[in-house]
C-alpha cells in the first residue's frame, strides 16, 4: 500500500490515506511517500510501523539519540528542529480550524533550544540504571544517554539512581547546582531570580523555559499597566515572585500543601496566598490581571466565566492547547479577544508544546 504523508498530527504520527483507509505512520515527515507492508487496525485508523520510505523529505535527519525508536520519550527526533517548530505551529493552526476558532493574531513560536536544557525528569530505576518506558509499552528500557537533558544533570542521575527503587522525580539547577532528591528545598534560578521548590512540587521542564514565560508575563503586564494581579494555580510562586518584585500587588491561589509552603518560602509576607482549589472558586475579587497556569484539564467553562467577571486582562498558560482552544470560546462569548499568543516548545523532539495566551476585554 503506497501512502503519501500529508502532515504530522498531534500524537506525532504522520497521517495519510489510501484505498479508503486512514493510516497513522510514526517516524515520518510531511510530504514523504511510504510503502506500508503491514498495519494494525485501531479504532477508525490503521497504525503501521512496518513500512519503507520511498521518497524521503529533505527535512529528515539522523536522530540524535541511540535509543530513539525504542525509548518512548521522543517521536520527532528524525525531523530537523526548525521543521519540528513548523509542525507544532501547523498542529495548533489545525486545532483552531477544527474548533471553528478564529484569531486576529498570528501565533509566535518560541523555544529555549533543542538539547541540553531540561533539568526536570522522572526516571525508573532498572537494575541500578536510569530507564524510561519503551515506545507504546509499559516495559522499561535502560537509558545511557538523553540529549534533551542537561549533561551534568544526567550524570548526577546515573550516579544517584543505583540507590533508588521504582520511579524517581529528579530536579536540578544549572545555576545553583542544587540536585533533588536529597534536599528540603531546591533553588532554581530564573532570569537571575532565585526560587525555592520542595520535593515533588511542580516546576517547568527547564529554567530557560520558565524564564521565557516570566519574561513574556512581565512584558505583557508592563504594556497593560497592571497594579494588582491574581495568580491562579500559583504553585511555588514563580509568577507571583516576578509580579510582586515589579511592584504589582499579587494574590496567589493554590491547594497543594507543599506548593503553599514553597510559596511562603519564596514570597514571605510580600504576597498573600489563598489556600484553596481554584476550581472550587465561586467568585474572584476584582483585579487588573489574572494569571492562570492550570493542570492539563485547563480552566473549564465555570472558572473561565468567574475570571471574566473579575478582570479585563488574562494570561492563560496551557500545557494542553486543545483545552485552551475550548476555553477561548467562553472568553470570546464574554467579550474578550486574544491580544498575543505564543507557542512554547519546552519539549523538543516530542509532539508536546505549551501555549501562552494573552486575553483582553474588547473596548
Amino acid at each position: 500500500m503506497i501512502v503519501q504523508i500529508a502532515k504530522i498530527i498531534s500524537n506525532g504520527c504522520g497521517i495519510g490515506w489510501a484505498d479508503g483507509k486512514t493510516f497513522f505512520v510514526p517516524f515520518t515527515c510531511p510530504g514523504e511517500t511510504v510503502e506500508i507492508r503491514s498495519s494494525v487496525k485501531e479504532k477508525s485508523f490503521y497504525y503501521s510501523e512496518d513500512f519503507d520510505i520511498l521518497e524521503a523529505s529533505p527535512k529528515r535527519r539522523k536522530p540524535l539519540c541511540k535509543h530513539y525508536g525504542i525509548c518512548g520519550g521522543c517521536s520527532l527526533q528524525h525531523v530537523s528542529y526548525p521543521a519540528q517548530l513548523e509542525i507544532k505551529k501547523a498542529v495548533f493552526t489545525e486545532l483552531l480550524k477544527q474548533n471553528a476558532v478564529t484569531l486576529d493574531v498570528e501565533p509566535v513560536v518560541m523555544t529555549p533550544g533543542e538539547t541540553g536544557t531540561r533539568t526536570r525528569a522522572k526516571f525508573f530505576a532498572l537494575k541500578g540504571r536510569p530507564a524510561y518506558r519503551k515506545k507504546r509499552s509499559n516495559d522499561l528500557v535502560a537509558i545511557g544517554q538523553c540529549p534533551l537533558l542537561d549533561p551534568v544533570f544526567f550524570e548526577k542521575i546515573k550516579a544517584d539512581i543505583a540507590k533508588r527503587k521504582g520511579n524517581v522525580q529528579y530536579e536540578y539547577s544549572k545555576i545553583t547546582g542544587d540536585f533533588m532528591p536529597g534536599m528540603k528545598f531546591l533553588r532554581k534560578s530564573v532570569c537571575r531570580k532565585t526560587i525555592k521548590i520542595k520535593e515533588n512540587c511542580f516546576f517547568q521542564s527547564s529554567e530557560e523555559g520558565a524564564g521565557i514565560m516570566a519574561e513574556l508575563l512581565m512584558r505583557e503586564a508592563g504594556e497593560l499597566g497592571v497594579k494588582t494581579a491574581a495568580d491562579l494555580f500559583c504553585g511555588s510562586g514563580l509568577f507571583s515572585l516576578f509580579l510582586t518584585e515589579s511592584g504589582i500587588k499579587t494574590t496567589g491561589y493554590e491547594i497543594v500543601p507543599d506548593s503553599c509552603a514553597s510559596f511562603a518560602e519564596n514570597l514571605g509576607n510580600r504576597a498573600e496566598i489563598v489556600k484553596t482549589d481554584a476550581y472550587k472558586l465561586r467568585e474572584l475579587e476584582k483585579t487588573d490581571l489574572v494569571v492562570a497556569d492550570p493542570p492539563r484539564e485547563g480552566l473549564g467553562k465555570q472558572l473561565s466565566e468567574i475570571i471574566c467577571e473579575s478582570t479585563d486582562n488574562v494570561v492563560y498558560i496551557a500545557c494542553e492547547p486543545p483545552n485552551l482552544v475550548r476555553d477561548l470560546k467562553t472568553f470570546f462569548a464574554k467579550g474578550f479577544s486574544v491580544k498575543s499568543l505564543y507557542l512554547l516548545d519546552l519539549f523538543p523532539d516530542t509532539p508536546h508544546f505549551e501555549a501562552f495566551a494573552v486575553l483582553k476585554r474588547n473596548l
